[in-house]
């Protein structure tokens, strides 16, 4: 996590955030602003999230007034808005090739296993063993958070991430939201 802090950001204790995920799909939206506002109570903050304030299809081509957007936020309390975003997604698929292991010989040497039956021969290669080879796609995920003094719309925090190959949306999206709670946690107090 890189981070960053506004040097002049106004000088105020933050109370109540609204959060906003600024992604398209609605499932992923919906957990990391539930998670991250559930980070940010355990903070001490007032919470507002995104999907609470404004339908599921809102954004930035149905977003035409931003003194709207800012006067619902501020009319709810709000004093610091809080974003995540998606910024850049990286897929790389690599290839690992197929094995054969042998186990050591058996008690019939290399080539006695022949001439003792079924049994001799399928006891002389059942140590083999044989993988095929597969596909594994690893992803990577890049995001950003923000953090804006509500008033000022002037940036106050600031840090970027990355996500490898996470696990699933519900846990990777509370792992994620209360690092990134920390985060603001620890720099907001600089």
């Amino acid at each position: 996590m890189t981070a960053w802090v506004n040097p002049d950001r106004p000088a105020k204790k933050y109370t109540t955030v609204f959060i906003g995920a600024l992604i398209q799909n609605s499932e992923v939206k919906f957990a990391i602003e539930d998670n991250l506002g559930e980070a940010a109570k355990k903070k001490g903050f007032k919470v507002v999230r995104g999907y609470e304030l404004f339908p599921p299809n809102f954004n930035q081509d149905n977003m035409k007034d931003k003194d709207l957007v800012l006067k619902a936020i501020s009319n709810k309390g709000c004093d610091v808005i809080l974003t995540v975003a998606v910024i850049d997604q990286k897929s790389e698929t690599h290839y690992t090739p197929s094995s054969v292991s042998y186990a050591p010989y058996g008690a019939y040497g290399s080539y006695g296993a022949y001439g003792a039956g079924f049994y001799g021969y399928y006891n002389y290669w059942s140590p083999t063993i044989y993988s095929p080879g597969y596909y594994t796609t690893d992803k990577t995920y890049f995001l950003e958070a923000n953090a804006f003094d509500v008033e000022t719309q002037a940036m106050i925090w600031s840090v970027q991430s990355k996500a490898y190959n996470p696990e699933g949306i519900e846990k990777s999206a509370k792992e994620y939201t209360a690092i990134l709670m920390d985060q603001f946690e620890k720099d907001r107090k600089k």
